[in-house]
């Protein structure tokens, strides 16, 4: 991998991070990173010795699903990005390589231009080349 393609991976992942922060902060502070561990039903003792009001119960459920869910949407925006930027990249080089082409194209089209004047007038051809 050439440096400029590892530049352009550490630029992207930079720039990821910063819109994963975004889309974090969008859609509320309680979306956790994916390092954490997501959120666990409590354990059949507690809620027996812990009686709660069925609302409670589902209210705290409605939550964690929620939260869920927004972390489902953020991590399907970040894959969407991530795609995106691949393509992009993509593009770029093939939009590299055709001004490559070009350029190699005029520089030879330029020489092959000269040798024809050369060639058809020899005394402007060597006024040419006496000025260089």
């Amino acid at each position: 991998m050439s440096a400029e393609a590892h530049g352009e991976d550490a630029a992207s992942r930079l720039w990821l991070e910063d819109v994963r922060r975004r889309l974090r902060n969008a859609f509320g502070s309680s979306i956790s990173t994916p390092d954490v561990p997501l959120l666990q039903p409590e354990p059949r003792k507690q809620q027996q010795e812990q009686p709660q009001q069925p609302w409670e119960s589902f209210r705290s459920r409605a939550t964690a699903v929620r939260e869920e869910l927004r972390r489902a949407h953020v991590d399907g925006a970040i894959s969407w990005l991530r795609a995106e930027l691949l393509e992009m990249r993509f593009q770029n080089q093939q939009l590299a390589r055709t001004f490559v082409d070009l350029n190699l194209e005029m520089q030879r089209l330029k020489i092959e231009n000269e040798l024809f004047i050369a060639s058809e007038c020899p005394t402007v051809g060597k006024n040419n080349v006496s000025s260089e």
